[in-house]
């Protein structure tokens, strides 16, 4: 219970990793310039439902944090649950909040730029809190895990397959997704750095290990 207490102290982190990250993936899109390949799938689901892009992050988070646990045994934390259950949220809210569109290529390219650095900036906060990776994350480590290929080549793999999907649903993708696939994990690796957070040295904590001390 002492853990348990102690990851409490670390949801206000979390929440603002959270706060950002929505942000961050809300003016990538209202840039119309392409979005990294999972909001490129988000995207299109859009065009072929009925559904807001924050609804769609919410029901593929929590259909992929299933399939993880239960075929992957992926381990999840808070932050995982929080995860799927506010970011799409906040990506509507936010989206009502900011009703700016740009339409020239240079406001454009600032907007997305922005969005990259936010949404960068907040999935460094949420992942140095260290209450569970995203539910997206935790398919590339389970994948790996289980048929033994290095993450590394797991990761783009799911993301190209991602991506073209979004795509043939009508997804925009653009010179904003290729910046995004550039820098994203750099930007982030930067912020953790910045931030005085090593992922290799940090373990993310889980929900049973309250109960039974392990993580």
């Amino acid at each position: 219970m002492t853990e348990f207490k102690t990851d409490l102290k670390r949801l206000p982190i979390l929440l603002l990793g959270f706060v950002c990250l929505a942000i961050g993936i809300m003016l990538m899109r209202r840039s119309d310039l392409g979005m990294a390949p999972w909001g490129v799938l988000h995207d299109g689901l859009t065009v072929v439902t009925p559904l807001s892009f924050g609804v769609i992050t919410i029901l593929l988070g929590f259909i992929i944090m299933v399939f993880s646990v239960v075929l992957l045994k992926t381990k999840i934390g808070i932050g995982t649950i929080l995860n799927v259950v506010f970011v799409g949220l906040l990506i509507d809210l936010s989206a009502e909040l900011f009703t700016y569109h740009p339409k020239q290529i240079e406001t454009q390219l600032i907007v997305l730029i922005l969005g990259i650095l936010v949404m960068t900036f907040g999935r460094s906060l949420y992942i140095s809190a260290r209450l569970g990776s995203g539910p997206r994350d935790g398919v590339f480590v389970g994948l790996s895990r289980i048929t033994k290929i290095d993450v590394k080549y797991v990761k783009p793999t799911i993301e190209f397959t991602v991506l073209f999907i979004g795509y043939l649903l009508g997804g925009v993708v653009g010179i904003g997704t290729i910046i995004a696939v550039i820098s994203t994990g750099y930007l982030v690796q930067m912020f953790m750095a910045i931030m005085h957070f090593d992922p290799k040295e940090e373990q993310q904590h889980n929900l049973f290990g309250y109960t039974n001390n392990k993580r």
